[in-house]
């Protein structure tokens, strides 16, 4: 695609399109992430921007994780505390962001959300991944920031589990027991690559690969979903739990 071309497709001059290549002018995040959208590049000009910008967005060992999912094919998600991120509305992630940085200042805590939020626009993009997110019940019992929050965020998550890719499923707490409890992780497949298993602790994250490692953890999801309810009992869960915040 030539530079012209390129231009109108993003509906500015060439001109204007040059200042920003060349970094005469500043670039809106809206314009990286359009040129990504038209070069069909999954995230790599967005990606590239946030570190030529030091972007604190997203810490360095996560940013390589972040592309994976926005090539990712399927996504399997496992957690027994929290929401995970891209399941979060923008109310709850804000305040589980805020804990987890509480020195931060409030211009840094938006930027963090922000990313976030943009984070989760590979759920709705044309060529979304598959996400299977398993969650513990306990998740639904403690309102992180209050009723009104786990309000919102169960109707979040009760809309946005109705789109076809999205997969919810609730472990109860009346299973005695789940390989799961010793922590969330995340096994994210990706076409050409294969599948990578990613876990993290508060300062750091680790992606891998290696055949063993991640046939154990998808063995472990597989076990995940059998103890969990199926996806219509999760979904009728999490309703009677939003019932309980009205």
């Amino acid at each position: 695609m030539t530079q012209d071309q390129l231009a109108k497709a993003l509906n500015v001059s060439a001109s204007m399109l040059s200042a920003m290549e060349r970094g005469a002018r500043g670039t809106k995040v809206e314009y990286v992430d359009e040129i990504d959208r038209i070069l069909n590049t999954g995230g790599k000009v967005r990606l590239l921007w946030e570190r030529t910008n030091g972007s604190n967005a997203f810490p360095d060992w996560f940013r390589d994780i972040e592309q994976l999912q926005r090539r990712a094919s399927e996504i399997r998600e496992w957690h027994p505390t929290l929401i995970p991120g891209l399941l979060q509305c923008e109310e709850y992630a804000r305040m589980i962001i805020r804990i987890g940085t509480p020195t931060a200042s409030d211009a840094a805590i938006d930027e963090k959300v922000r990313a976030r939020m943009n984070r989760q626009t590979i759920l709705t993009s044309e060529h979304p991944p598959l996400l299977l997110a398993v969650v513990d019940e306990s998740v639904f019992i403690r309102p992180f920031g209050g009723r009104g929050t786990m309000a919102r965020q169960l109707d979040h998550l009760l809309a946005i589990s109705r789109k076809p890719h999205v997969v919810v499923q609730v472990v109860p707490l009346s299973t005695e027991y789940h390989p799961g409890l010793d922590g969330a992780f995340t096994l994210i497949t990706v076409p050409e690559r294969g599948e990578v298993l990613y876990m993290e602790t508060r300062v750091s994250g680790t992606p891998m690969d290696g055949p063993e490692e991640v046939q154990e953890y998808s063995r472990v999801y597989g076990e995940l979903r059998g103890v969990a309810l199926p996806p219509v009992a999760s979904r009728e869960l999490l309703e009677e739990k939003r019932g309980e915040l009205a």
